[in-house]
């Protein structure tokens, strides 16, 4: 078996909602150009001021091989205020991934703005577009947004999904904040991924991958 690189958390941000609300989202990269996973478990967690840990949750995700993706758990509510969360990855089941797989897939955001609501009850919105430039129907595509202030703070985190996204076309989005942001948007930034290992997701069914577990 190949001798792998584990997958590194680059950032964790907890972003504050309102009261105890919260939302989180982690920055993973996975450095391996042949090897992606279908199911990485980890572990979130959450600390007050004086470096208490007060909970944690888990969960799982899918990462490409070569990608660098956005983990977003949301929304968050606590009993008390939280000062700091950390991600950690606790198990990563790993699989060999042909490159021409993943590279035949293309998503590309053409745009994501963020503007007024026109949503009711709404502060805000991001608007935009997706071109699957692939040859495939996709079942599933998972979007994740995120907003920065001036200081490329991030003081907004959304996600949504688009299913049964046809080859060739573009497809529109928009998702909205519902309470005020703690800061004025400077600048969104939009990631489209799909899950490449999953089979449904595509008309095609690609070779069954190699797979082994790699625990930390």
């Amino acid at each position: 078996v190949a001798n792998l690189t584990p997958l590194s958390v680059v950032a964790s941000h907890l972003v504050k909602v309102q009261g105890n609300d919260y939302d989180f989202v982690a920055k993973v990269t996975n450095p391996n150009p042949d090897y992606g996973s279908s199911d990485v478990e980890y572990e979130i967690e959450f600390y007050d001021a004086t470096g208490t840990a007060l909970t944690s949750r888990t969960g799982s995700f899918y990462i490409l091989p070569g990608q660098t993706k956005y983990i977003v758990e949301a929304p968050l509510s606590f009993s008390q205020a939280v000062q700091r969360a950390t991600l950690t990855v606790k198990r990563v089941a790993w699989q060999q991934l042909d490159p021409l797989a993943a590279a035949g897939i293309s998503l590309l955001v053409r745009a994501a703005d963020y503007g007024s609501a026109t949503q009711p009850g709404a502060v805000g919105q991001v608007d935009g577009t997706i071109y699957n430039s692939s040859d495939y129907d996709l079942a599933q595509t998972d979007l994740v947004i995120l907003l920065f202030d001036g200081s490329s703070t991030i003081i907004g985190v959304n996600r949504t999904q688009i299913r049964t996204f046809l080859a060739k076309t573009t497809r529109a989005f928009s998702v909205a904040w519902f309470t005020p942001l703690t800061g004025a948007p400077q600048r969104t930034e939009a990631q489209v991924t799909t899950n490449v290992f999953e089979n449904s997701n595509f008309l095609r069914q690609y070779q069954q991958p190699e797979r082994f577990q790699q625990y930390y």
